[in-house]
């Protein structure tokens, strides 16, 4: 019984850690979704190239997440430790965003703090799929989850009033954001994790080599590709739609951050528990299309009316489709891979969101460039509809059991 219990104790152990993380990373998670956005359009006023490279700055720094993963099982160190470090970095970075007098330091600095903060993503995976029984992952996951969004809700609020006060403002909100960062890494080195085994993890080639002998992962990941372009071309793109003057509505920063922010997480932290039971309990396909489909009604809705109301119903959606989303693109793969690989699955899932999260907002911005923000709602449907078609075919396979005793050839 003794492994059993010391098991048990570990999950504990990480659940509770990882509530008291949760409104810390929510502060976090908002300031970095729309503030920096924000201070280049109006109070740097960055030309397009830059406004890209910011909104596409986490997903840059996906792309170095099976590196990060492969040095991570050469030091032998414990995964939370890592994770620790890297959120003393991101904070650092974000107070010298802070501090920042020229937008070119600005933009270097808050682009690479998302980037370091990023390379926690297979990692925690890892400890999860170690700690957490397969049975409870969606639930165990979901509640920081809902406190992430409690936290964002609250902080984006604070936010848009400060904002609207003086857009210099944004120097204290980064200083909160600083502080969030250090008290995240303070509470993470203490989760119980074992060091990853070089073996398991493989080096990132052998990692990607993944995507064509598993012909079913690459299947997935492609699906996966055309549904996150569909929904990340678009997503910049609303936050142009508000804040630029030519598109008839010229909102508020109070406004902007209601609905970039506050509307989404107030829906996301409302649904996430229920797909957290969803995960874990019902099939994988129909789970992630019933989010598809949320998808789809959130641009279809956000881009097609100047109506704050029905903006704010859009955001709603969008909000529930991230609510598990955040679930599913967190835990999906423990769905199909051997246990001891997880990690090395989930870096490269990480990596290919990182291409399509770094091409999308210059594919919006592109498309946006030769026409208008409905332009690019259209196209971003198409793509969310074909990753719905794609997902369909496979619901019979038999790797998507719901016994989850079939796993990875």
């Amino acid at each position: 019984m003794e492994p059993l219990k010391s098991a048990s104790a570990a999950a504990e152990a990480t659940f509770v850690r990882e509530k008291l993380r949760g409104p810390f990373m929510g502060i976090l998670e908002a300031g970095w979704q729309a503030v920096p956005l924000l201070v280049a359009i109006r109070y740097f006023d960055a030309p397009e190239t830059i406004k890209a490279f910011i909104a596409g700055a986490g997903p840059i720094g996906f792309l170095l997440t099976p590196l990060t993963l492969y040095l991570a099982a050469c030091s032998r160190a414990k995964p939370s430790l890592i994770g620790a470090l890297l959120f003393v970095l991101a904070g650092i970075l974000i107070a010298g965003a802070g501090l920042a007098q020229s937008l070119l330091t600005f933009a270097l600095c808050i682009i690479a703090s998302q980037m370091v903060s990023v390379q926690s993503g297979p990692l925690m995976v890892q400890v999860y799929t170690t700690n957490y029984p397969a049975d409870q992952r969606g639930q165990r996951v979901a509640t920081p989850l809902v406190l992430i969004a409690l936290g964002a809700i609250v902080f984006s609020w604070m936010a848009g009033e400060l904002l609207d006060l003086d857009i210099a403002n944004y120097r204290w909100i980064f200083a909160i954001m600083t502080a969030a960062a250090l008290l995240s890494a303070a509470i993470l080195q203490g989760i119980p994790s074992s060091p990853l085994s070089t073996q398991n993890v493989g080096n990132p080639w052998q990692n990607f080599s993944l995507v064509w002998k598993d012909r079913f992962f690459g299947y997935l990941l492609f699906s996966w590709m055309l549904l996150g372009l569909g929904n990340l071309i678009a997503l910049p793109i609303r936050l142009e739609y508000l804040a630029n003057p030519d598109y008839g509505i010229d909102a508020s920063n109070k406004t902007i951050a209601i609905l970039m922010i506050l509307v989404p997480f107030a829906a996301r932290m409302a649904s996430t528990h229920l797909w957290g039971r969803l995960f874990d309990r019902m099939h994988f396909v129909t789970t992630r299309n019933l989010l598809n489909l949320c998808f789809l009604a959130s641009i279809g809705l956000f881009f097609f009316t100047t109506n704050l109301i029905l903006l704010g119903v859009a955001m709603a959606f969008q909000g529930i489709a991230m609510g598990g989303g955040k679930i599913f693109w967190g835990l999906w793969v423990t769905k199909i891979a051997p246990p001891e690989k997880t990690s090395s699955y989930m870096s490269i899932h990480m990596a290919l969101t990182g291409l399509r999260g770094t091409l999308a907002p210059f594919i919006g911005y592109w498309i946006l460039s030769g026409g208008r923000p409905e332009t690019v709602a259209l196209v971003g449907m198409a793509l969310v509809a074909a990753a719905i078609v794609l997902f369909e075919q496979i619901r019979r396979h038999p790797r998507l059991a719901l016994d989850r005793s079939v796993v990875a050839e």
